[in-house]
Parts: C-alpha cells; structure tokens; sequence
C-alpha cells in the first residue's frame, strides 16, 4: 500500500486530539442550529425571548452553520493536512481568527452576563429579575462558556500544530493579542458573533 494514502494522520497525538477536539465541540454546537434553522422549537426557552420569533432566525441558524462546520473542518485539517507551507498558513490564520473572536465572545458575554445579573448593567432600561430573564442564566452559563472554550480549544490546535518553542510562544501572543483586542471592540460596542 502507499503511504501517502495511509489513514494514519500524520500529526503528533497531541495534535490529533487537539484538532479531534476541535471538530466534535464545533460540530456539537452546530447541531442545535442546524435543529432550528429546519424549524425545530425545543430548546427555545434558553433563548431571549423575541429571538426565536424574529422573521430573521431560521436564517441567522442557516448562516452560523457553515461557520461552525469551517471550524471543525479546521480542527480535521491541523491532523490530516500534513505540513504543506500554504495549507499550514491557512489553517493557522482561519484558527487564530477563531481563537480570537470565540474567545473574545465568551470572556466578555460571560463577565457582561454576570454584570447583568449582579445589577451592575441594566437589561432593557430594568434590573435583572430571575423570573423574566432567565435566558441571561442561560446565556451565561451554556452559550458564552461554549464560545470560550472552542477559542481555547482553537488555541491548543494551532499550539500543537506547531512544533518549535519560539513557534508556539508566537502563537500565544498572538492568540492573546486577538483575544484582547476582540475583547476591547466588545467593550466599543462592535461584536463578531
């Protein structure tokens, strides 16, 4: 058999399960807006409410759907993809990108959330009440959380991706850099996702 067309990836293990981790976080969380981009309504109450009645959400799920199935295929391409100059670019840029704004999105949903339930922010020109505004529990603890950890798990990727130290400490800094910066456009006023 040639060894090119072998199935065994070939990355190191701690790429393999970076980049396997990848995939199965972005394809998990694609799975509930693939649901109700086709019209599902379980899981609806998580959502503020207006969200899912808007004219706009079907669409919104159908659009998110390929940003989510880019970043597992990005996870699968740190493992299958090899060491090609073009593609290793390419696969690090789309996951600093990714690492940057998902956690970015997480760190500040998760600190505005928590504002907003400690009555620090104001929710609609009113305070927080458990009863109405569930869906900033909920937001808080499932959506935000998922957005912070596929940024740090985009993050380890492209960290175990790359093989030399002065490599990997690039790749922090620069992941950190982004973070900081959708961090800083958050608290502007302009949010990604």
């Amino acid at each position: 058999m040639n060894s090119n067309l072998s199935s065994k990836p070939p990355q190191s293990k701690s790429t393999v399960w970076a980049g396997g981790a990848v995939f199965v976080w972005s394809i998990a969380y694609m799975l509930p807006h693939l649901y109700w981009a086709l019209g599902g309504r379980v899981g609806l109450s998580l959502l503020k409410p207006g969200v899912a009645a808007s004219s706009q959400f079907e669409l919104i799920n159908w659009i998110s759907l390929p940003i989510f199935i880019v970043a597992g295929l990005v996870g699968l391409g740190f493992i299958y993809l090899g060491k090609s100059k073009i593609l290793s670019l390419l696969l690090l840029s789309i996951s600093v990108l990714g690492c940057s704004i998902a956690t970015a999105h997480g760190i500040y949903g998760i600190i505005y959330r928590g504002l907003q339930i400690a009555g620090v922010i104001g929710l609609e020109n009113r305070t927080f009440d458990i009863h109405d505004d569930m869906y900033v529990v909920w937001d808080m603890v499932i959506f935000e959380p998922w957005f912070l950890i596929e940024g740090i798990l985009l993050a380890i990727a492209g960290w175990c991706f790359l093989k030399g130290a002065r490599s990997r400490k690039v790749w922090l800094m620069v992941c950190i850099l982004g973070t900081i910066v959708g961090l800083v456009t958050g608290m502007l006023g302009v949010r990604f996702a």
